[in-house]
């Protein structure tokens, strides 16, 4: 019987028995290799969901390698069981060698890009603050001539004298509005902005000694800088003018200019809080220079200009808006006007385009002048005394049951000299001329908007107190109302028949002791 069994025994293990065996191995082995490669796919996919994210997300590069050393905790020994598992942690390498590749070069290409937007928005920023600060600013005038006879002062700087003094005596003065607006801003067609500066500088200059100017806007353009410089060069060594604003202030400046041929011993400006309307791009404000005109150190002025803020009334009624900022703006002048010249007795001059039409239009012809001053004319005037005045009057509410913008400094002696010289507020923009057959036309109507026209407005102003001081006198004479008009052989070389759309003011300061 056992001889039996192990007979039987024997063959079981024939070559044909092996054979079997040998191909059922295989066939599991198969079924594992399908059934690894299996997992390893979705081991994969695994990893492309949940470690691959992670890999990419990892910022340097100790994590990554953190991550891959983890991920190769996997012992030698079992490594050398299987090489099904030696082949899947190849194939799994490979894989996170090429996402690290891949994650590389999206991260130098994102880097690259990223360098590549700031470059291209620095670069014209760059351009346009650079531009901006060389263009905007004010050009560096030379230097003031000095005598021989300076002296040096206790701080060691010298006294500059220039060699050649104006008149002592009388100064001539000019305040006109000079219609220099800037670049693209025009009433009509066309404003003849250089043609007409030019002029400006070869007929205008020459004639005075120290002029008050507004819209004399450097914004965006170089035009006031031609004007500075050709001033300069005509003994107007001596200028203060309203602060430049950039692009970023979001407006301009507020055009102010003084020129003057004699020393300019202290100078202040002040800008207004934002106006309305189209105002509100300009920061207005006010200028003041403390001339001396004279040999005597103690022949001084107070020379003061502004341009408030533009008037938008509807047939001839007043707007509340327009008029209660521009009434806070001549409350302002008299608080600047207080702190800069209360300490002294000195004449003061206030001049410029102060928006306020002085004239009564009752329905009479352009012709006509007016003796009387108009309710906004007067309630101006009450303001820069200091007085104040009732916000009623022209449909508003006082703070206050009283006046408003009243002071306790007073400045009542200040006088409107035009007024007083001719007894009628005079024509100083929208003017009217006759024709050879009596008819009223425009005077002109190339710069004035056409909606202006013979509107015969008086709104420049020349502004005195004198005889603030019994041991200095100083009196006004030769008061002008200049209306600039081309005419005779200069016609026809310009392209333009008056040099503003406004008229200027002239008269001649004389000083005595």
């Amino acid at each position: 019987m056992a001889s039996a069994v192990k007979q039987t025994d024997k063959e079981n293990d024939s070559p044909a028995t092996l054979d079997i065996n040998t191909e059922n191995d295989h066939l599991m082995l198969n079924n594992d290799y399908a059934t690894s490669h299996r997992q390893d796919r979705r081991q994969e996919h695994h990893y492309q969901q949940g470690f691959a994210p992670l890999l990419q997300r990892s910022t340097t590069k100790d994590d990554t390698e953190r991550l891959l050393q983890d991920h190769d905790s996997e012992s030698d020994e079992e490594l050398a069981s299987s090489p099904f598992i030696a082949t899947q942690r190849q194939r799994r390498t490979c894989s996170m060698a090429r996402n690290k590749s891949r994650y590389c070069c999206c991260f130098r290409t994102r880097k690259s890009c990223l360098l590549v937007c700031l470059v291209a928005c620095i670069v014209p920023l760059a351009s346009f603050v650079i531009f901006c600060s060389v263009y905007f600013s004010p050009v560096a005038l030379p230097h003031i001539p000095v005598s021989s006879s300076s002296s040096s002062s206790s701080n060691g700087h010298v006294d500059t004298v220039p060699t050649s003094l104006p008149p002592t005596s009388s100064p001539r003065l000019l305040t006109f509005n000079m219609f220099m607006r800037p670049p693209g801003v025009k009433n009509n067609e066309n404003d003849y902005k250089n043609e007409r500066l030019d002029y400006i500088i070869n007929h205008v200059l020459p004639l005075h000694d120290i002029i008050t100017i507004q819209e004399a806007f450097a914004y965006a353009n170089r035009r006031i800088d031609q004007l500075l410089i050709a001033a300069f060069d005509q003994g107007f060594y001596y200028h203060v003018a309203s602060p430049r604003h950039y692009p970023w202030d979001l407006g301009g400046d507020g055009g102010l200019l003084i020129l003057s041929r004699y020393p300019i011993k202290k100078a202040d400006r002040i800008e207004f809080s934002r106006g309305v309307h189209a105002d509100w791009l300009s920061f207005k404000g006010a200028l003041h220079a403390l001339i001396q005109v004279g040999d005597n150190k103690d022949q001084l002025v107070h020379v003061y200009t502004t341009h408030t803020q533009a008037s938008y009334d509807n047939g001839g009624k007043l707007n509340l808006d327009d008029t209660k900022v521009r009434l806070s703006q001549f409350a302002h002048v008299h608080q600047f006007i207080q702190d800069t010249a209360q300490d002294d007795t000195h004449p003061i001059l206030l001049m410029g385009d102060l928006n306020v039409d002085a004239a009564v239009h009752n329905g009479s012809l352009p012709d006509v002048p007016s003796h009387d001053s108009s309710l906004a004319y007067t309630m101006m005037m009450d303001v820069l005394r200091g007085k104040g005045t009732d916000l009623k009057l022209i449909g508003g509410e006082n703070e206050n049951d009283g006046l408003s913008y009243t002071s306790t400094w007073r400045l009542d002696n200040l006088t409107d000299v035009p007024y007083a010289t001719f007894g009628y507020h005079p024509v100083t923009f929208g003017d009217y001329k006759k024709t050879p057959n009596g008819t009223l036309v425009p005077a002109e109507t190339i710069l004035t908007s056409h909606n202006q026209l013979l509107t015969v407005q008086s709104i420049d102003r020349l502004l005195w107190a004198g005889n603030r001081s019994q041991n200095h006198t100083m009196t006004l004479s030769n008061i002008t109302v200049q209306r600039f008009f081309i005419d005779g052989k200069n016609a026809s070389s310009y392209p333009f028949t008056q040099i503003s759309d406004h008229y200027g003011l002239s008269a001649i300061l004389h000083a005595t002791t």
